[in-house]
């Protein structure tokens, strides 16, 4: 054994180096801790860590598209297949950039990537058509609908003390179509947006009634959405999974949502009290009026949410990547 941690699944010690959150969790090196280097440097510390290990667990989103490139190309270059990927969903990329960075994960990715999560059943053939991955080595980890780590179940829905309409995310929000539904309708509506997106909605939030805010530190978002009377999960379609971190949290804390029916949704969609077509402004309109009008029916189906939310905690959720580990390299 080398100086790296092991972890310990089924029956097999893996040393595995990683630089993602989970990875700590399960006990991996990270050789980038603290580390604010150029994504070159940071890639070359990790292959350089990994080159005694089993696995490199890591995922796009940590990386970055040139860091993850830089990385799939030293691995290939030292014909190693190793890496686990996880939570992978790529953007469909446009322009040269995007062009360049699709064919070089086309060329790596197949080579070097022993196993990777995706989050939905149809992104599982996408990207094996995308990218050339074989299918046999992508996994469709579905991601966990409540977090036991900050409660030991999900909170029971109760609309007492519950006084707004909250629509938070920073990825693939549809903030256009959310504030023409809000418009004239007196909604008592917060908008959480990325600090760069909150001047460009600013104004249409005002017209709406509609208060927004940018970049709020996590504990302050949580008490938000703990008291939130509904959570607004309003997307685009980007053809990529979101709004998954979303619909965990309001379950965990017992809030009811209505989502767009986005494609990277499908397989959630039980999360939500109502679905709305995404771009839609009328059709939210309808569903947040039948939320206000039909308690009873919000009651039954927040039980219901409950019910499935209670099955898929985050703790089985970690298990399943330690398991996607093992059986990618193990």
């Amino acid at each position: 054994m080398s100086h790296m941690d092991s972890l310990s699944g089924g029956e097999v010690n893996m040393r595995v180096v990683s630089d993602i959150k989970y990875g700590k969790l399960l006990k991996a090196t990270d050789p980038t801790a603290g580390d604010s280097a150029h994504p070159t440097l940071r890639a070359w510390r990790i292959f350089k860590a990994s080159r005694s290990a089993d696995a490199v667990l890591t995922n796009e989103g940590k990386r970055t598209p040139l860091g993850l490139v830089i990385l799939a190309t030293l691995m290939w270059i030292s014909r190693r297949r190793n890496l686990v990927l996880v939570e992978f969903l790529p953007a469909v990329r446009r322009g040269i950039k995007g062009a360049l960075v699709t064919r070089a994960y086309k060329f790596l990715l197949p080579r070097v990537v022993a196993g990777a999560q995706v989050m939905t059943h149809w992104e599982k053939d996408d990207y094996a058509h995308r990218y050339g991955i074989p299918k046999e080595r992508l996994h469709v980890i579905p991601f966990y609908y409540f977090d036991d780590r900050l409660r030991p179940e999900p909170a029971r829905w109760s609309p007492a003390g519950r006084t707004r309409y909250l629509s938070t995310g920073r990825n693939a929000c549809d903030w256009d179509t959310l504030l023409e539904a809000a418009e004239g309708e007196g909604w008592p509506l917060t908008i959480v947006t990325r600090g760069t997106e909150r001047a460009r909605v600013v104004g249409a939030a005002a017209r709406a009634g509609a208060t927004a805010l940018a970049d709020v530190p996590r504990d302050r978002h949580d008490k938000m959405l703990a008291s939130a009377e509904l959570l607004l999960v309003i997307l685009q379609e980007k053809a990529v999974s979101a709004g998954h971190v979303r619909l965990m949290s309001a379950a965990t804390f017992g809030t009811p949502v209505i989502l767009s029916a986005i494609r990277g949704v499908e397989g959630y969609e039980h999360l939500a009290v109502a679905t709305v077509p995404p771009g839609d402004a009328l059709a939210l309109r309808n569903a947040v009026d039948w939320f206000l009008s039909n308690p009873e029916s919000v009651r039954g189906r927040m039980d219901a949410i409950r019910a499935r939310a209670i099955e898929r905690p985050f703790s089985k959720y970690l298990a399943e990547i330690e398991n996607l580990l093992h059986s990618s390299v193990g």
